[in-house]
Order: structure tokens, then sequence, then C-alpha cells
């Protein structure tokens, strides 16, 4: 009898700390932010009035698992912080940027256009001989930069209008043709590639070029180039090092299509993005300022400019169990 009691009041025990246990799972995330003042900060329990460069000091109460901090600047809203498109009406202009340096080499080496189409299908990145078929045939492929436009030895600003795509699919592509191997085969970088819609509130959103989905089709894969051996297929691009007329992705602020030695075949491969809209964006994000391995009371910001925004902080609870946010917001008046 008393073993039976004693399983009994283990079970008991077992069951409560269990309990105990999905119940701190279950427990909401709690939140209060205060904020320190002084001479250049002052705070109403909802406006924050800073000076321009001076640090705001945030002081964090509360239990929860994960803490995130939106400033309410450009990208950093809250509000859209799940927005992948923007409404066309908002729109006051929109402008694909690059910058583009064929290195090395003397002309006519290479020849490198910069094409979109509203009509081509995309790649399907599984059939090379139909892919590379669909990107010589297609008709529907218009220079958005000219390879005549693209000086050799001197890196050159480019800025094209975009507006003829809002609101519909398009294709961004970069063709680099080897056109002689008697000197060396021009290096072709572009460096900061993005589309910018400026808003008719002053504000932009930015599309870079690590959002395209661009995908490498080497033509000559199948060749089997000599200098080319380290290509894993044709749809490759360059994972360490440079690989001759090949695609080097891993810095999408600055990828490039790499030189090749005078006296091997002329290179010839393709850059083809998804297909994609003007007027999509990525949603802007947070800063995580504290996790599960750590816990902080206090966070500090400096606003650079002047104006209005709106601070939130993202306190959540996340478990087997449950998953609960709460928010805080401020209005931060950012002043001369």
């Amino acid at each position: 009898m008393r073993i039976n009691r004693l399983l009994s009041t283990t079970v008991l025990l077992a069951g409560l700390a269990i309990t105990a246990c999905e119940n701190e799972f279950k427990q909401a995330p709690e939140l209060d932010v205060a904020v320190d003042t002084n001479e250049n900060v002052s705070f109403d329990g909802q406006t924050i009035t800073v000076k321009k460069g001076t640090p705001v000091t945030f002081r964090l109460n509360g239990e929860n698992d994960l803490l995130t901090f939106f400033s309410g600047e450009t990208g950093k809203q809250y509000r859209y912080r799940d927005r992948t498109q923007v409404a066309l009406e908002d729109i006051e202009s929109s402008t694909l940027t690059t910058e583009i340096f064929l290195q090395y080499g003397t002309r006519p080496m290479v020849e490198v256009n910069v094409l979109t189409s509203e009509t081509f299908e995309g790649l399907a990145a599984n059939d090379f001989k139909a892919d590379s078929v669909a990107v010589e045939k297609h008709e529907g492929w218009s220079a958005l930069i000219a390879n005549d436009d693209i000086p050799l030895n001197k890196q050159t600003a480019y800025e094209r209008d975009m507006s003829q795509f809002l609101g519909k699919e398009f294709t961004l592509a970069i063709c680099y043709r080897g056109l002689n191997n008697t000197a060396t085969q021009a290096t072709a970088k572009f460096i900061n590639m993005k589309i910018t819609n400026k808003m008719k509130d002053g504000s932009e959103t930015v599309l870079s070029a690590g959002s395209f989905g661009f995908t490498p089709l080497n033509m000559l894969y199948y060749w089997k180039l000599s200098d080319q051996t380290a290509l894993t297929g044709p749809y490759a691009s360059a994972t360490s090092g440079s690989i001759s007329g090949a695609w080097s992705l891993k810095d999408m602020n600055n990828f490039l299509c790499q030189s090749s030695s005078s006296n091997t075949k002329p290179k010839y491969t393709w850059l083809v993005s998804n297909r994609m809209m003007t007027n999509a964006c990525t949603p802007d994000t947070g800063t995580g300022i504290q996790n599960t391995t750590q816990n902080i009371d206090s966070y500090t910001y400096t606003y650079a400019e002047a104006g209005t925004y709106t601070a939130t902080f993202v306190a959540r609870n996340a478990n087997p169990v449950n998953d609960e946010s709460t928010v805080q917001e401020f209005t931060v008046n950012v002043v001369e």
C-alpha cells in the first residue's frame, strides 16, 4: 500500500510540474517601455522629442522571449513588415540604378547588354537545351543598358526609368558574350544594382539585386572548357574564388562575370532574373535586440535625421504551445 501511495504522490507531483511548465509556456509576453529624459530628450508618456544625433535610451521591463525594435525610418517601419508590393498610386517615380565596370582587355573583346522583356516566360532552370534556345530565340528583349553605352576600364553610373513596368511583370537579363580572344576578355562588374521607388510622401522603397532571383545560364557549359572545369553545371556560379567567363554572385552588391585570358575560347553566358514587378518591395525589418539566450533592460538608438517617426517595440513569446506578441509604439519627433 505504501508503494502505491508513493507512486500516486510521484505521479501527482509530476503532473503538477507538467502543468506548471505548460502554464509558463502559455504566459503572455510582458512589455513596459520607459524613456530616459535629459536636456535634449523629453517624453510625455507617448511622444518623444529629441535633438537630432542625440541617443535615446529606452528602459525595458517585462518577461518575454524575443524583443524587436522598429525605428520607424525608411525600411524599418513596423506597419510595412509584411508589405511585398507598393500601391501604384503612391509611387512618384521608379528607377533602376547601377554602376558597371568593364575591366581589362580591349574593345571589341566582349559585348555586354542589360535587357528587359515583359513576355519572356523565365528559365526552367532544369532543362539547359530548352533554356538556351529560349533566351536566344526570344524576340521580346529590349536594351535597358546597351553595349555601346558601356565604356571599357571606366566605372560608369547608370539610371534608367522603370515606370513603364509598374504593375506589370517583367524579366531582367544580362548577356555577356565574348567576341574575340586575341586579348583579355573583360570582367563585367555590376555595383549596387537596385530599383528604387520614390513615394509621393517623400519616402522610398528599394528592391535590391539580391531580390531579383538571378540565375546564371552558361551557354558553353557542355563544351567542357579547360578554364571552366570548376563549374558544377550550366546554372552554376563561382562559389569560391573566380572562374573564367562565369558569374560570381557571392556579393549581390558587387556581382560580376570574370575575365578570361587571351587565346582561350570567348565566353558566352546569361544572367536571368525571375519575373518580377517594379513596385515589388522588400518587407521592412526590425532589429532583434533580445532573444532567449539573453535578457536586456535597456536599448539606445540615435536618429540621424530630423522628422517624425513611429518607434515600435515588439515583444514575443514563442514555444511549442503558445506564440503571442505584444506591441508598444511611440511617436518620435526628431528636431534640429
